[in-house]
């Protein structure tokens, strides 16, 4: 599904130049289930952008589902982010004045997505999520486990082939984090690929496979 080989990503200004990711080969199944160890500082924001969609590399090859996305255009790079992504955020992103069921159906509404298909969908997401009950409610009302829920709903509703969850379990207390890995077990499980970036052991233990970035180096890739 995804192969990157000898990626680097550079930051210039007319004062510095900095390295995000240095040399970086990667290849990912479709199905897999990974987790990404790093420090702060390692390039782990940097790769998951890259993998998003968000950014470009700098040099090397980023292959996704057999084509080649090195040199795709902005707007490009939009689409496939729209039709093949779903973001995990550590502090759930969601927007206050919007209700549970808003949020979910967001993406939805933004990709032009019928009024009748968008319902279908957000429902169908909500309900995976065992969180319908919400619908009504605003992110100021409910738990931060409860919010992170939205936050999955929302990322599957567009029925993406990748999720991307950036420290999902960083703002929960310890046992709701392994109940939130217990959910992303089950969505794995319905064939998803997910990429999870953590500086949790525990919870990257709980993933099929542990990629280390220390340095914008990969320097441990273990099944």
């Amino acid at each position: 599904m995804i192969k990157l080989t000898n990626v680097n990503k550079l930051y210039k200004g007319e004062t510095y130049s900095i390295k995000a990711l240095d040399d970086i080969s990667l290849s990912v199944s479709e199905g897999e289930f990974l987790s990404v160890m790093r420090r702060s500082g390692s390039g782990k924001t940097t790769l998951l952008n890259l993998l998003g969609f968000l950014d470009v590399l700098t040099e090397g090859e980023f292959m996704f589902m057999g084509e080649d996305v090195s040199r795709l255009s902005p707007r490009q790079l939009w689409k496939y982010r729209k039709n093949h992504i779903g973001f995990i955020f550590q502090h759930f992103a969601l927007i206050d004045h919007c209700t549970v069921y808003e949020n979910v159906a967001l993406p939805l509404n933004a990709g032009g997505i019928s009024k009748k298909e968008c319902k279908k969908r957000a429902c169908e997401s909500l309900e995976q999520l065992g969180i319908s009950d919400l619908k009504d409610k605003y992110p100021g009302q409910i738990s931060g486990g409860q919010k992170q829920r939205v936050a999955i709903a929302r990322a599957l509703v567009g029925r993406p082939k990748l999720i991307l969850a950036d420290e999902p379990t960083g703002a929960l207390d310890y046992n709701t984090g392994l109940e939130l890995m217990d959910i992303f077990e089950q969505i794995h499980k319905t064939g998803k690929t997910i990429i999870m970036v953590t500086h949790d052991k525990n919870i990257a233990q709980c993933t099929e496979r542990i990629i280390t970035i220390e340095d914008a180096k990969l320097i441990s890739d273990c099944r």
